[in-house]
Parts: structure tokens; sequence; C-alpha cells
């Protein structure tokens, strides 16, 4: 039931684009619907990386249509927007794709380490609930201190190939207060957008770091890089 409300939704707004864009051009939101299309499935995180990247595409090749056409005919352009937005597909897929699909994660769980170094022993890998949200729990080891500035160990999500996709917040600590035997938990909402959806298609796992380390650095380069380079390829083409 999923895949055929996702699939209707996805069918109109494409058809709905396609048909203006077959007459104007756009070859670089029909390129970034084609990559979108093609995002794999069998990930931990199942359709949700296809499913939100390409209702971003569309989505985006629709704001695109919107400006271009403004430029030569206003009024074909509020007519076209109005047409999609009547449509309703943002609406659709908020209340009614995603939250399928969220449903779907309920129970996955998500590779999880600790980086060398850290006085953190986790208790499981991270688990995904039906809204997102992947968690577990641990304790400090014994190296921990209440000088441990445990405010700087930040969860880093990775692809197969070793490159990160995105960066959570610091794990929680009760009472502020690190210290052997001392419980903590990590929380990482995943949060698909359209560069780094083919990064969590491949997620293989999540690592707990430093982040005054050199490598939670590389990884903040290697988001930023990713983000950047999806942006430019639009504008290249």
């Amino acid at each position: 039931m999923m895949k055929t409300t996702r699939n209707l939704w996805l069918m109109g707004a494409m058809a709905l684009v396609a048909g203006v864009f077959s007459a104007c051009g756009g070859s670089s939101s029909n390129s970034a619907e084609a990559e979108a299309a093609a995002l794999s499935t069998d990930g931990i995180l199942g359709e949700l990386p296809k499913v939100v990247a390409e209702f971003e595409a569309a989505d985006a090749a629709a704001d695109a249509k919107y400006e271009e056409l403004k430029k030569s005919d206003p009024e074909k352009a509020k007519e076209f927007m109005k047409e999609y937005v009547a449509q309703g597909n943002r609406t659709k897929f908020k209340k009614e794709t995603l939250p399928a699909v969220e449903k779907t994660l309920e129970g996955k769980e998500i590779p999880a380490e600790v980086a060398e170094g850290l006085p953190l022993k986790l208790d499981k890998n991270l688990v995904l609930d039906g809204k997102r949200n992947a968690e577990t729990t641990g304790v400090f080891t014994a190296d921990a201190t209440k000088d441990t500035k445990w405010v700087n160990f930040i969860p880093v999500a990775f692809d197969a190939d070793g490159n990160a996709i995105a960066i959570s917040k610091s794990i929680n600590v009760p009472g502020y207060i690190a210290g052997e035997g001392k419980p903590f938990s990590v929380r990482f909402f995943i949060s698909v957008s359209d560069y780094d959806a083919a990064g969590w298609a491949r997620l293989q796992k999540i690592v707990i770091m430093d982040k005054e380390s050199d490598a939670y650095k590389k990884a903040e380069e290697q988001i930023k890089a990713t983000k950047d380079a999806f942006k430019n390829k639009g504008k290249a083409e």
C-alpha cells in the first residue's frame, strides 16, 4: 500500500513537471530525478532515501520551472504553480508517504561504534523507531572522570565507502557529569535531504567521535563537500 501511495503522488508530480519541461527544456532537473529513481532500497533505511530524493527532485523541478516561466510569461508561471500546488503533492508526501515509510523502519538496527580512545561502551546498536529516531544507551568506562569533555562526543553516520553522511547532537548524560559506570544515551534523527540521500541509501554505521579529533574534522569536510558538489552540479548543468 505504501509503494502504491508513493507512486501515485510521484507520477502526478512528475507528469505535470515533465509536461512543461518537455516544452521548455530542463536537463538538470531530469538528471536529478533519474539519479533519485536509481537509488537502492536494499540498505538499512529501505525506501526512505529514495522516496525523499524523488520527492525533492520533483519539487525542485517544479520550483525551477516556475522561475523559468516567470521570466517570459508570468501568467503561465502562475497557472503552472497553481496546478502543481493543487495536486497536493507536498501535503501528501509529509502526511501520508513519509509516515508510511517511517513505520517500515521500526525495529531496524544501525551498527554503532565508539572511536578509539573514547571512554565509552555501548550497550547495543542503535535501534530505529517509527519516526526516524535511532537510539541506544551505554556507560562510561574506567578512563572517564567528571572532567571528561563528553559534550564533544558526537555521533557521525558513515556510508559503505567510509564517507561521512551526517552529524548528530552530542550524547546525553543525566546530571551532566561523566564517570566510570555513569550511563549515557545516544539519539540520532535520520534527516534525509536531496544532497545526502545517496549516502543514506548506503548507510553502514554510526560512530561516536570526539569533535576535536582529526577524524571528526575530516567528516565535517566530507559532508560539506557532498552538499557543495550537489548544489554546484545543478548549476553546471
